[in-house]
Parts: C-alpha cells; structure tokens; sequence
C-alpha cells in the first residue's frame, strides 16, 4: 500500500544488501487513540447556615441565659444583622465559646468570611476540643478555597469524635484529592453508613475504589448503586469505565448506550461509544453516531481523524468514505485546521482508489487551507513519490522537516526518497543528519553502514 511505513528494498545488482528504513506513520496514522470515559468526579456540599450554636458542645454562661433567649428569639424572626450587631456590643473576652460560635455562624452565614475565620479561631484558642468550631472552620476554609487547612480541620473534628456524615464525606473528598484514594475511603464508607441514601458518598466511595484500583469492591458497589438507582446516566458511565480497566469493550459498550439512552450528552463519550462499534465491527451504529453527532456539533476534526485512521487501519475503505461524505455536509462545522485534515483524507480515499487527479486537487486544497499541515505535507509527499514525482516530493518533505511534531518523519521520509531514487549519497547524508538530531534512533547505525557499503562497492 502506498502509506506503508517502510522503505522498499533495494537490492544491489551485486545481490550484496537487502535494506530498509523504518518511516514513521503521520501523526493522523498513529496508534489507536485511548478509549476515555468522562463522569464527574466527587464534590462537596456547603451547608446552609444551621441557626444558633447548640449547648451539647459547648455551654451558655450563667449571665447569658436572658441575652440568650433574646437572640434566639430574633434569629427564629430572621434578624440575623441585628443579633451580630448585639454581639459585637461586647468585647470577645466577656462571651462564652458557645456565644462566639453564634458569633462567628453569623459572619459565616453574611458572607463575612475574613471576620468568621478570626473568630473561629479564637474559639479553638479557649476551647480546642470543640467538634463544631472544626468543623465550621473546615467549610469555612472550603468556601475560601483553602483545601489544606478544610481537611486539617475536619480530620480535627472526626478525630474529637464527629459524628456528622457531611465532615466525614468532606474529609473523604479532601483525602482523595490532596493524598489519593486509600486515604480517602475509610472517610466516604463512614459518610455512607451514617447516610446510606446520600448517593455523593456512595459515587466518592466508588471514586475512591475504582482510583485504587479495588475494582471487584468497585464493581459490587456500583452493582448495588445502580439497583437502586438504575436511571442515573453518571452511574452507567461509571460501569463504563470499570469494564474498560477490566477490558471488557462489550460491557463498556454497552453501558456507555445505556447512559446515552438516559441523557448524558457529553461529546467525548459519544466519540468513545462510536470508537468501541469501530473495534466490535458494528460500523453502521459508529457511522449513524458519527452522523448525529456531526449534525449536532458534537464532533471534531481531531476526533473525525481518529475513526479515519481506525476504519483505514481495518481497510475499510469503503466506510472510511461513507464517513467522509457524512463530514462533507457539515464541513462548515470545522475549523480551517480541521477542513485542511478532512481534504487530506478525501485525498487518501482518492489515491487508493487510482483517481490521481482527485488525490491531487484534495492535497493542494489541504495545504492550501493550513500550509503547516505536517500531516498533509508528509502523506502528500509519500503520494508523489508514488507517482516518481520526486523533485515535488523532496520540495513536500523540506518544508515538513519545520513543522513541530512531524520533523523526524520528514527527515526519515526524506531519506527513503533518495534511496528510492538511487541517490546513495544523497541517503547517507541524510540519514547521518537524522542520528545526530535523534541519536536516540540507533538503528538508523545499520542503514548508514549499509549505504557506505554500497557506495564503496560502487567505487
């Protein structure tokens, strides 16, 4: 085939060498890309403001029983601003712990979190041990974007005994973040006995588990969840990914659908979907999701290449087509960029099937929209050198060579011109100036020792 990845091999008259150097494929050419699943990752919830600070924690001066029942009696009626302004009639030394945590949910609750934090603080200077102050300190911290000192604070709290399903679910979410899974699940299993229906902990729970790679556990779990849940489409995208780590395409497949059926309508699972009909041989439904996501503006150039390169890469030239006239009636839908690809693969289609003149036309309408097209210039050239035009192809391959991230190809695409040319010397050159740009490419050593012997031989 025309795109082959390796040189042809020449054989001296003198029957002395078989030689052949490795091309690289162009980039749209390379592997078949990763197949990703995308769901949200755990969160956490802010509480609302929870109303005066309660005496199990922390208890009312005698002197304060009547300014209690006061404010009480103006919060319950909503005068939040009122009952600050009657707090901050006294110095901090003259309240009780518990009146300056009233004192400091206030600020909280008004958003004045600079003040809510110097409070807090000086609460846990007379009363370290206190559970709530920890705890409104770490989602105080949260809201301030402060991740290091939330968690801190929360580990404080369940370790003085909290016995809320918020804070360990908040530790849970801080842990898995900041030091990875196994820190992190401990805090969601708590979260979730506390709160078996709250459905954050079980999918930060999952997270933990499917990131720890404890997928048997992560498995049951989410066979559980989506027992009682079963319309949720982030739960499918969730069984998705778990039969993807345990290479199950047909499961992944098949969820993935279900989570389609169910609403989620994130472009990059589509593609992924389309992907997995492409490797199980269902082209028709990859093409119909190609279509309707075309249609819908829910695929890009990058992600039309990718199945290109797939179907190509099975020989299905005849899908790879069907695909590209899918494209052509949504062209407008892609970036100068991405329309200067589609050509160069209407160019490849063209050129399989012997219409040189087409493949010609595509190649100049691709590099015509991007000159820096590396991908255009380097299959264009190696369509040229098929035709012997090899002066148009040396010219193709040097303006490659300065394009970012095709330059060795071009290099190497270069080098296999002038052998097939029969320009020996031309070869070595070339061939010497790729090692010592890449030296990492050792056994290009061979192909020059090869080529020093056939231009002695040749003497």
């Amino acid at each position: 085939m025309w795109l082959g990845a390796c040189l042809r091999n020449i054989n001296m008259r003198t029957g002395l060498l078989g030689m052949s150097v490795l091309l690289a494929a162009p980039a749209a050419l390379a592997a078949a890309p990763k197949i990703t699943i995308e769901f949200s990752q755990p969160t956490f919830i802010l509480p609302q403001f929870t109303g005066p600070y309660q005496e199990r924690e922390a208890s009312i001066a005698p002197s304060e029983y009547e300014k209690a029942e006061q404010l009480k009696e103006m919060l319950e009626a909503g005068k939040r601003k009122e009952v600050l302004a009657e707090l901050e009639k006294f110095y901090s030394i003259e309240l009780s712990p518990a009146m300056l945590m009233l004192q400091a949910q206030i600020y909280l609750s008004l958003e004045m979190y600079d003040k809510a934090e110097a409070t807090y603080l000086n609460v846990l200077k007379r009363t370290p041990q206190l559970i709530r102050a920890h705890s409104d300190l770490g989602q105080l911290y949260l809201i301030k974007e402060q991740p290091e000192k939330a968690r801190e604070h929360f580990a404080r709290a369940v370790a003085l005994g909290s016995n809320e399903a918020l804070i360990h679910g908040q530790l849970g979410y801080l842990n898995l973040t900041q030091f990875g899974p196994y820190s992190a699940i401990s805090s969601y299993q708590q979260a979730a006995a506390l709160e078996p229906a709250n459905m954050q902990w079980q999918q930060g729970l999952l997270a933990a588990l499917t990131q720890a790679r404890m997928f048997e556990a992560a498995q049951a779990l989410l066979n559980d969840i989506i027992s009682r849940k079963p319309d949720i489409p982030e739960l499918w995208l969730n069984q998705a990914a778990l039969a993807l780590n345990s290479e199950n395409p047909r499961s992944a497949l098949n969820s993935l659908e279900m989570a389609l059926l169910l609403g989620d309508k994130d472009p990059r699972n589509r593609k992924s979907l389309a992907q997995l009909h492409l490797q199980l041989g269902s082209y028709d439904r990859a093409i119909e999701l190609l279509d309707e996501g075309l249609r819908q503006n829910f695929f890009d150039g990058s992600g039309i290449s990718e199945y290109f390169a797939w179907l190509t890469r099975q020989d299905m030239w005849d899908k790879a087509e069907q695909m590209l006239k899918l494209v052509s009636r949504n062209i407008d839908a892609l970036s100068q960029d991405e329309q200067s690809q589609y050509h160069v693969e209407v160019a490849q289609v063209a050129a399989r099937k012997g219409d040189v003149k087409k493949a010609e036309s595509e190649f100049r309408r691709a590099l015509e929209l991007n000159p820096a097209n590396g991908n255009a210039l380097i299959t264009n050239a190696l369509f040229l050198t098929q035709q012997k035009k090899y002066v148009e192809a040396e010219l193709l391959y040097m303006r490659a060579e300065a394009v970012s991230g095709v330059e060795k190809q071009a290099l190497l695409g270069r080098a296999q011109l002038y052998i097939q040319m029969q320009d020996y010397s031309a070869a070595l050159a070339q061939l010497r100036a790729v090692l010592q740009k890449f030296p990492e490419m050792v056994h290009l050593k061979d192909n020059i020792e090869s080529l020093e012997n056939i231009l002695k031989t040749q003497g």
